[in-house]
């Protein structure tokens, strides 16, 4: 069985990425650890993926996009706007989903260079490997985080702002008390939208409280469960921030279920604007951002660094959000 970069990793006792630098000569560790590292990787016959040389020799005309899974509303209208992009720019569209493995064929795709440049909405891929494939031959644009590092560019939506302004919305609406609902701790986007949250409570003078701060999955189905047991307390929140609209829909369905009417009883604000968001009953007020145009400003960002070195100031671009006031308030 062939020794692999993660086999070298483990024996040489550093990180996958420090192996990635020493096999491609990269400056950004010690001529000590690379020495070590190679000393290693010759000793375990590992051999770096023949066609990574020939690769760079030539472009492949190929953009890739990697996904941590390909179900939601919101990828799919951001993939969209990458795929007019890109068949307009005359490249081929490569699509991977992953869950992290190391030896997966998204990982083979970035490690190899199959591919000119690539779309990361993916988690999984953390910075140091991130930090270690990107190049001039291989640049990468990383949506929904910040990756500080020469030739990975972030595109992000203005997640502070957004959950400022709908969290604002509620407590002006006559609301003494606002819960927030969110996302993953891991995740970049709930993360940002708590510290909005948070601000715009301070801001209006309202008392942040631990105990309304809720985490959950990002799932219609999680956030139901949650605000379930909630009800089943006897504790009736006056007013919800969800950090996507998603799970907007799973509080408007455990409301449903405890007679409880939104926004009479709750008032919710969602964040996402995706479609269903419009149709529910009531309509749900929620925070807009330009999905589809997201997918192409990334497709643009990422010809632009293909074609030539980008400047710092062109690393950072962020989407604007706008509050969608329906009925839910």
């Amino acid at each position: 069985m062939k020794a692999t970069i993660k086999d070298v990793a483990r024996e040489a006792g550093v990180s996958i990425s420090t192996v990635s630098y020493a096999i491609n000569n990269k400056d950004r560790i010690s001529s000590e650890t690379r020495k070590h590292v190679l000393h290693v990787a010759k000793r375990l016959n590992y051999v770096a993926n023949g066609n990574a040389k020939l690769l760079k020799q030539k472009h492949t005309r190929a953009i890739g996009i990697f996904f941590n899974s390909w179900f939601g509303p919101i990828y799919s209208e951001i993939a969209r706007g990458i795929e007019k992009a890109v068949h307009q720019a005359g490249y081929d569209l490569v699509a991977c989903s992953l869950y992290g493995e190391e030896n997966s064929t998204a990982y083979k795709y970035l490690r190899d260079r199959m591919v000119d440049g690539a779309i990361i909405l993916a988690d999984s891929f953390d910075d140091d490997f991130l930090k270690s494939t990107a190049s001039n031959d291989l640049p990468l644009v990383v949506l929904d985080r910040e990756v500080e590092s020469p030739h990975i560019f972030s595109v992000l939506i203005d997640n502070f702002g957004g959950a400022f302004n709908a969290t604002k919305a509620l407590v002006q609406s006559g609301c003494k008390e606002v819960y927030f609902l969110g996302g993953p701790k891991s995740s970049y986007d709930s993360q940002k939208r708590l510290e909005g949250y948070i601000a715009a409570l301070g801001f209006c003078g309202a008392t942040v409280n631990s105990k309304h701060i809720l985490e959950c999955d990002f799932t219609e189905e999680g956030a139901y469960q949650k605000m379930k047991v909630l009800f089943n307390k006897g504790t009736v929140p006056h007013s919800i921030f969800s950090a996507n609209d998603e799970m907007a829909l799973g509080i408007y369905r455990a409301a449903r279920e405890n007679n409880l009417k939104i926004p009479e009883n709750i008032k919710v604000i969602g964040f996402d604007d995706i479609r269903e968001a419009e149709f529910a009953v009531p309509p749900l007020t929620t925070v807009s951002h330009q999905k589809y145009e997201m997918g192409i400003n990334a497709a643009e960002i990422l010809f632009e660094a293909i074609k030539s070195p980008a400047k710092d100031s062109d690393k950072l671009r962020i989407q604007a959000t706008r509050l969608i006031e329906r009925e839910s308030v």
